[in-house]
Formats: structure tokens, C-alpha cells, sequence
């Protein structure tokens, strides 16, 4: 429920309020003067101010000015017995979410409260929708972001394929949005974690619990099958069966039942190959492929790479509110001949990291390649990663070396560093027999 804070310097007023809008559901504190105001906004948090305007030392709109520097994304209702229609345009223009007559019945600030609720929840969910998009400058990946316009205006099943991190459910999520069906839920089914007796409970639910399955759950919606190469025989007929003929049983469940649900399937494995093999059912296959797309992996498209980075740290910055505006050149001239194993998600996780840790407006070497060193016991992702970094680097300065027949020089050009830099990797990555031409 959403926090409130009630600003009046007429006790009675702001006892009134503060008890009635608690008496709705809502958490609300009060204060009896703007300096009070501003010393709870800055050792708490709050949705909404509800401020009367007119208070000795500080009124309600110097209030709001200043909070704002507090907590930017506060929102102000304001409460005033002025009728100036000038006044009410300043207070707009700077910002005040609504303004209400004073006195007015408290369902009447109720009703304020409500509408600027709702208007941060539509905002929220359209900045959501709005971040559901594919990021692309080449043209293979064009070709995807149609396709999925393409998939969201029809009803068929889709396959998926792709490695680890190359947007399956991005896309899958993108085609349910656009689709007639956006007003469903979106629900996943993870395959390859559970037993084939737990996907069928968790797909299709079980009679004999409060369990309906997702099946049901999601009617109207749409449901991702994640690895869906890891079920088994008797799931596989199951929903050969639901996709057929749209019914299923629960599991120790007797009678069909009907179910609305689009599903989409997602593999990290080529399932034409288990067909082939007898793994996968041919039927259910073809039932399951009517639309197949295919995510390249980010090595095949490194001119995505930049437009990717453009994205995370905007993305990044609103979130955080930092103002990291770039990367440093040898950050890039990296990230675009690194192979990148985990793909877009990797890439995503590199930046928010160097987000997180950064100070400045630039991402620079020392954020991208020195990772945490004081991880738990056992735990060698880090690490793996850590030393996946590392060693391309030390790739690539090899590779710009061997480029300009050693010429420090051109080579720390061509890297966008400088030569006591260069040193250092040369030293740090112990890198010896170098060829003639070190000036």
C-alpha cells in the first residue's frame, strides 16, 4: 500500500486526515511544518504528500520544490483555499500532481490520492511495455523484431531456438504484449530443473490439491515452455493432446477439461535433431514449430553490440539515477571481439555490474574486467568469468601487437590506451618474446 505523508500546521486538520486515509488502507505519517516535512522525507520514503499551501516559514509549494531535490519522484497534492487561477497554473507547471479546495470532504482527497495512484501504475506499466523491445542495428535481427510482429498478430504456437542469453523470452514476452491476448497473464514453465511428475502438476495442475496448474491459471494468456527439449514421453502426449484438441486432464484428475492458452516453446537444443534421434515426438514437434525462430548468438552480430550497451546504460541510469554517459575505447575495442558465451544476458549483467560500482560518467577497464574477489567458497562462476576476461584481453593485445609488427604506439592507438597502460597489460598478463618494432 502506498506510504502518505499529511503536512498541515492545523493540529486537528492533519490528525483528521492522517486517521482517515489510515482508515483506508494507506500508510501515513504526518508532520506539522514543511521543515519537519523535509527531515522525514529524507530519513524515510513516501509515495504521496498531501501539503496544505498555506504555512508560516514555508508554504506548500516552496515544500515541493524543495522535497523534490529530496525524492525526485515524489508526488504532490496540495491543498489550498486560494481561488487564483494564476496560483493553480505555477503549482501545475512546477510540478503538483492535483490540487484540492480546502476544506473539502475527505473522499474528495481520497478520490486525488486514487487518481494519481493510478496514473504512476499506467506510467509504470507503459515504461515496462516500453522496455519490452528487441535492441538491433543489424539487419538479421530486424528480420526478428518482425517476425515477432508477425507472431503477435496471428494465435499459432511457436518454436523458439537459440543458445543460453539470446532473448527466447524477450521475444516470447514481446509477442504476448503485442498480441489480442496481452490482457492474459504471462507464465513460464521451467523444464529443465524438475522431474517430468512435477511439469505435469505445474503445467496442468492436480486434482487432488488447490494446485490448478498453469494451464488454468493463465486462461486467456500465454504460457512459455522454457527448454522444452527436457520433457518426457507422457508429458509429450499431454500436450500433443492440448494442442490438438485444446483439452487436458489433471494429473489423478478424471474428467477434460477446456483451456485458452497460447504456448510457446523455447530450446537451447535443436529439436529436429531429437526427432531424429526418437527423443522428441515428430508429431508434437511439427504442432509445436508452425512458427520457428531462431536468436542468433552476439558473436554473429557485433554491430548489435553498441546499440545493446546504449540500452543497458540508459536503462541503468534510470534506475539508478547516475549519469553514465560512455565506455571507455578500450572497453569497446574488448567487448566487440570478445566471443560472449552468455550472450545478451551476459552483456546485460556486465553492464549493471559496472554500473553499480562506477563513480564517474565513464565505464573504464578497471570496472569491466576486475570482478569481486571475495566470493563464497565453491562458487567459480565468477571466476570462470574472471578468467575468460582476462584471457581475452590478453587475445587481443597479442592480436593488435602482432597487427602493427609491435609497434607500441599504434598499438595502444589501436586499443585506445596508453603506452604505460599497454605496459602494465604486458607485464600483468606476461607476455614475452615480442616482435621487433617496439617504438
Amino acid at each position: 500500500m502506498a506510504s502518505i505523508l499529511v503536512v498541515d500546521d492545523q493540529k486537528a486538520q492533519r490528525r483528521n486526515l492522517a486517521f482517515y486515509l489510515r482508515s483506508q488502507g494507506y500508510e501515513v505519517d504526518s508532520a506539522e511544518s514543511g521543515g519537519e516535512a523535509l527531515s522525514k522525507i529524507d530519513g524515510g520514503y513516501f509515495d504521496i504528500i498531501v501539503t496544505d499551501y498555506e504555512m508560516e516559514n514555508m508554504n506548500g509549494h516552496e515544500l515541493m520544490l524543495t522535497a523534490r531535490k529530496i525524492q525526485p519522484s515524489l508526488e504532490f497534492i496540495i491543498m489550498t483555499a486560494q481561488g487564483s487561477v494564476n496560483l493553480a497554473v505555477e503549482l501545475v507547471r512546477d510540478g503538483a500532481a492535483d490540487l484540492v479546495a480546502k476544506p473539502s470532504e475527505y473522499s474528495i482527497i481520497l478520490a486525488a490520492i486514487e487518481k494519481v495512484l493510478h496514473r504512476r501504475q499506467q506510467k509504470a506499466l507503459a515504461d515496462h511495455h516500453h522496455d519490452l523491445r528487441i535492441v538491433y542495428q543489424t539487419p538479421k535481427m530486424k528480420d526478428i523484431s518482425d517476425l515477432a510482429d508477425k507472431a503477435a498478430a496471428s494465435d499459432v504456437t511457436v518454436l523458439i531456438e537459440g543458445e543460453i542469453g539470446t532473448g527466447k523470452e524477450l521475444f516470447a514476452r514481446i509477442v504476448h504484449q503485442n498480441s489480442n491476448r496481452y490482457r492474459g497473464r504471462f507464465m513460464v514453465l521451467e523444464c529443465a530443473s524438475s522431474p517430468e511428475s512435477e511439469l505435469e502438476k505445474t503445467l496442468f495442475g492436480w486434482g487432488d490439491s488447490d494446485n490448478p496448474g498453469l494451464v488454468a491459471n493463465c486462461n486467456g494468456g500465454t504460457v512459455l515452455i522454457r527448454d522444452i527439449d527436457c520433457i518426457g514421453p507422457k508429458l509429450q502426449v499431454k500436450l500433443l493432446r492440448f494442442l490438438r484438441e485444446g483439452i487436458y486432464a489433471q494429473v489423478d484428475g478424471a474428467a477434460y477439461q477446456r483451456g485458452d492458452v497460447r504456448i510457446i516453446a523455447g530450446t537451447t537444443r535443436g529439436l529436429k535433431s531429437l526427432v531424429v534421434s526418437g527423443a522428441f515426438r515428430e508429431d508434437l514437434y511439427y504442432l509445436l514449430n508452425v512458427m520457428p525462430v531462431y536468436m542468433p548468438p552476439l558473436r554473429t552480430r557485433t554491430d548489435d553490440i553498441m546499440p545493446l550497451i546504449k540500452h543497458f546504460l540508459a536503462r541503468n541510469n534510470a534506475r539508478s539515477g547516475k549519469t553514465i554517459k560512455s565506455i571507455a575505447p578500450e572497453v569497446l575495442t574488448w567487448m566487440t571481439s570478445y566471443d560472449w558465451p552468455g550472450n545478451v544476458r551476459e552483456l546485460e549483467n556486465i553492464i549493471a555490474r559496472a554500473c553499480v560500482l562506477a563513480h564517474g560518467e565513464t565505464l573504464d577497464e578497471s570496472l569491466i574486467f576486475t570482478l569481486p574477489q571475495d566470493r563464497p567458497a565453491g562458487d567459480d562462476q565468477t571466476g570462470t568469468l574472471n578468467i575468460t576476461l582476462k584471457d581475452n584481453q590478453r587475445t587481443l593485445i597479442l592480436k593488435a601487437l602482432k597487427h602493427n609488427s609491435g609497434n607500441f604506439s599504434r598499438t595502444a592507438t589501436q586499443l585506445g590506451i596508453s603506452r604505460t597502460t599497454l605496459w602494465r597489460r604486458l607485464k600483468k598478463f606476461k607476455i614475452e618474446g615480442l616482435p621487433v618494432g617496439q617504438t
